[in-house]
């Protein structure tokens, strides 16, 4: 079985300034220019600036999803960081947001929120910048985009959207200068690092079996499964996995079989045995 495991977490900001304060602190070096600027610190972090706005970050997604550097069948961590509005929240909090709702089209999505993070806000994405903060909410103008597209990449427990309140009622959006943003994104740093770390083990794990599943089918070429067998196969290996099985599960596979029923029942004797 492979032991190689590679992944990435994809960071999607929208502005350059935005980004500059991330880049610099992941130390983060220029990947690419063109489309798209895209940074990456050669050890799975990636981050790419998409420009302003939903359809912006939709074709930033799609750009940084086809440029992978492992597996194709491995998962991904996204996470759209940068500033937006709100009611009245006080600048320079920080939050993740707990309820995505598009304005445009009325569409609502719900992130997968993390342990130890209780500052969450729900989250308004609208397509100019927003200067009434009709609803006591957050306001931005891209992370209804990035979440839809991201999600027909990976798992909603590996999205993830954290901002920093930037303007409200009190304190125009038009008071907003290059040294704030620089500030407030450096206030997210903290809660970047607390996303991405629990990304790491997420992905850890879940690629790991990936893998096993991967390698398990390789070595099965040769069989044919039904719909519910090939399920019923990866519960197996993932079982395995659990009991940390994987060479029994090698040795088993490797041994030339009639049929695919007659290896689910080997995988399940040997797991009876083991139980016992």
């Amino acid at each position: 079985m492979s032991n190689n495991l590679s992944f990435n977490i994809n960071l999607i900001v929208a502005h350059k300034l935005e980004a500059t304060p991330l880049i610099r602190h992941f130390k983060l070096r220029a990947l690419t220019q063109r489309p798209y600027q895209v940074f990456t610190n050669g050890q799975g972090l990636r981050l790419i600036i998409s420009g302003m706005g939903v359809r912006n970050t939709v074709s930033a997604v799609k750009y940084i999803s086809e440029y992978q550097s492992c597996e194709p069948y491995l998962k991904e961590g996204w996470v759209n960081a940068g500033i937006a509005g709100h009611k009245t929240a006080d600048l320079g909090i920080c939050f993740l947001a707990n309820k995505i709702l598009h304005q445009e089209t009325g569409e609502v999505y719900y992130p997968s929120l993390h342990m130890g993070i209780k500052s969450t806000e729900m989250l308004i994405t609208v397509d100019k910048p927003e200067r009434s903060y009709a609803q006591e909410a957050a306001y931005d103008m891209e992370a209804a985009g990035f979440f839809k597209s991201a999600a027909e990449c990976s798992e909603i427990e590996l999205i993830s959207t954290v901002k920093v309140v930037s303007d409200n009622e009190s304190n125009s959006i038009d008071a907003i200068t290059e040294g704030l943003i620089n500030d407030l994104m450096l206030e997210t740093i903290d809660f970047l690092e607390s996303v991405i770390d629990e990304f790491k083990e997420r992905l850890n794990t879940l690629n790991r079996i990936l893998i096993l599943e991967q390698d398990c089918m390789d070595l099965t070429r040769n069989l044919h499964f039904s719909v519910s067998q090939h399920h019923q196969f990866r519960k197996y290996c993932q079982r395995y996995h659990a009991l940390g099985k994987e060479d029994e599960l090698d040795a088993i596979l490797r041994i030339k079989q009639n049929s695919a029923r007659v290896l689910l029942h080997k995988l399940s004797d040997a797991l009876i045995i083991q139980d016992h």
